[in-house]
């Protein structure tokens, strides 16, 4: 498969980051002219429309009721198994998000949960065994330290207030979100009060344990779910979609069956007449579910483009630039410490994207030579002004007949090559050598003879 061009990744970034603007403005306006709505019910609005609007991009996309019957014949026993596991652990994590909310505000909650960013890093490694350099690790905690301050900072005004401010939680548990969860800890008020007793030590550390469990579980699901996505390009993303929301919507209509929802409603509270009318009477809640459900659909996308780390950092990028946003539309004050994680963040992103994405850690293709064969390794186009392609190979994987040059990049030495063939756009494994080149693509999984 080819590897998208540079305009078409730019799309999907600043659409994936639009959407998670637009939602959390939504979401602020709400708040603001105390507009409320039941959550669970959003939520299952939400799965029925991604649903709607995975079949309608896969007629458009792929074909046509035929072609559906086809693949869903051919692939959807194993997809629909696959896709399971994400969705069980989505709806694991909703669980533990409902029990954990009866223990913590959901602004500690929030701050708790800026440690999601390590932990994506940690699961991505070890699913895809790509190791980050330091660098990358570097840049991830400037930009966890960002959204600490920023957690700390809304932490700071809640309790000056002496209650919850929903628009600040409303604003930052974005970044306890992801476009394919099953249930959204961001909808409706969350009007907690704490007349609970001290707890004991032994109580305090099970709540953390519980916080420790619902970071991991949603992110191994998204993690997973992109694994699946890239792991399985011969079936249509549309179709993947599909598997993902319909094992979702299960999940989430077994929940609201044994009252494990939002204030433990039952499915016939959430979906009653009322809020439905509720839903479907305030314009600012249905944009809000219809923004939510495309962008379950892009990040889908973005995953098959980026990964999930990146979709970490996104979605941090945008938690603190909202209060910018706010300042504008709804003269929201700015404090000193909403700037200084802007600007962390910023720096963090900007340091980690300016580096190589990471290398995978396997240096041989079984065959027995050792650094003789790399497998898997990542070319990537550095093109200066004369239009030379560097070929980035890691300094224990270099093969012993290849001759190529030495040289630094971002304070790290790598081994690269001027290379001078074109290559076509699909490379057969043992293609490459020192003599050859690439035309302005990344090709993974590639062996240098």
């Amino acid at each position: 498969m080819d590897q998208p061009s540079p305009h078409h990744r730019s799309t999907i970034f600043l659409l994936f980051m639009s959407l998670w603007i637009i939602y959390g403005i939504l979401n602020q306006y709400n708040s603001l002219h105390a507009i409320t709505f039941d959550p669970t019910t959003v939520v299952w609005s939400q799965e029925v429309l991604k649903i709607i609007l995975s079949l309608i991009l896969f007629f458009i996309q792929d074909g046509g009721l035929p072609i559906l019957y086809s693949q869903v014949k051919q692939h959807a026993r194993i997809m629909m198994m696959w896709y399971l596991i994400p969705a069980g652990l989505y709806a694991l994590g909703d669980v533990l998000m409902y029990v954990n909310l009866r223990s913590f505000d959901p602004a500690t909650l929030h701050l708790l949960g800026e440690m999601k960013l390590v932990v994506t890093a940690i699961v991505h490694q070890c699913l895809f065994q790509k190791m980050l350099n330091k660098w990358h690790w570097l840049a991830l905690l400037i930009i966890t330290t960002g959204c600490v301050v920023k957690a700390v900072d809304s932490l700071e005004l809640t309790m000056s207030s002496d209650i919850d401010d929903v628009t600040t939680a409303s604003i930052d548990n974005l970044g306890l979100g992801d476009g394919e969860t099953t249930a959204d800890s961001n909808s409706g008020t969350h009007e907690l009060t704490n007349t609970m007793p001290r707890p004991t030590l032994s109580t305090l550390f099970f709540n953390f344990a519980l916080i420790g469990m619902h970071i991991m579980t949603s992110t191994v699901a998204g993690v997973f779910n992109e694994k699946l996505l890239k792991d399985k390009p011969s079936i249509c993303i549309n179709l993947q979609n599909l598997c993902l929301y319909i094992n979702g919507m299960v999940f989430l209509t077994f929940g609201m069956l044994v009252g494990v929802s939002e204030h433990d409603k039952s499915i016939t509270e959430a979906l009653s007449p009322a809020n439905l009318e509720a839903l479907f009477s305030q314009r600012s809640i249905l944009l809000m579910a219809g923004t939510m459900s495309i962008a379950g659909i892009v990040t889908s996308r973005f995953l098959k483009v980026f990964d999930s780390i990146s979709k970490s950092v996104a979605v941090a990028l945008v938690v603190v630039s909202l209060p910018l946003l706010s300042r504008l539309l709804f003269g929201t004050p700015i404090t000193t410490k909403m700037i200084i994680s802007l600007v962390m963040v910023v720096a963090g992103m900007q340091l980690y994207t300016s580096q190589p994405p990471p290398n995978r850690t396997d240096t041989h293709d079984g065959s027995g030579n050792g650094g003789k064969n790399v497998a898997n390794d990542r070319y990537h186009d550095a093109k200066d002004k004369d239009d030379e392609a560097v070929l980035f190979l890691p300094a224990i994987a270099l093969p012993g007949d290849c001759d190529i040059e030495t040289h630094s990049h971002n304070g790290e030495e790598h081994y690269t090559s001027v290379l001078q063939q074109e290559l076509p756009e699909r490379v057969p494994q043992s293609a490459l050598s020192k003599e050859t080149k690439y035309s302005g693509r990344m090709y993974t999984h590639v062996t240098t003879a």
